[in-house]
């Protein structure tokens, strides 16, 4: 794992607790929201350098991932601008971990990875509705797959 340091459990306690039971698990027991799958997100904090960990519902095609920065609707969530500031991030999908870089997208690469995110999560567009601001997307890529194609380059 690229990602070093202390690792500092989230201040919510329903985050702290899912996190706990999802890895102590590999997903069998936290590894759910409203009955949806959900991975776990490793993220390095912005400010404070430490190692942050987040559920976020699962988007998934073909070994590539996608995170909405929705919050519910509500302001920005903070792990945003750890992935804004350090793109390398820790996924875990049940038992598998991976190392994936994170790219933020716009345009139809957005609106093609909505499409994705609102049919694992049909309340995305909600929230898109009363976020009163434009929901951030990352793709998450493996690392390796990354690395793979710009050595065949």
């Amino acid at each position: 794992m690229p990602l070093h340091g202390e690792y500092e459990p989230s201040s919510v306690e329903w985050v702290r607790d899912q996190v706990a039971a999802y890895e102590a698990t590999n997903g069998v027991e936290g590894g759910t929201f409203l009955d949806l799958p959900v991975i776990i997100l490793t993220t390095k904090g912005a400010k404070s350098g430490k190692l942050r960990k987040m559920p976020l519902m699962r988007v998934e095609q073909n070994g590539t991932y996608a995170v909405v920065a929705s919050n519910g609707g509500g302001p920005e969530p903070a792990w945003y601008r750890n992935v804004a500031g350090h793109p390398l991030v820790e996924l875990q999908d049940g038992a598998v971990k991976q190392d994936m870089l994170a790219r933020e997208l716009s345009g139809d690469e957005k609106e093609e990875w909505w499409k994705r995110a609102d049919a694992a999560y049909p309340d995305f567009p909600e929230y898109r509705k009363t976020a009163g601001r434009e929901i951030p997307v990352f793709v998450l890529e493996p690392v390796k797959d990354l690395i793979y194609a710009a050595a065949t380059e």
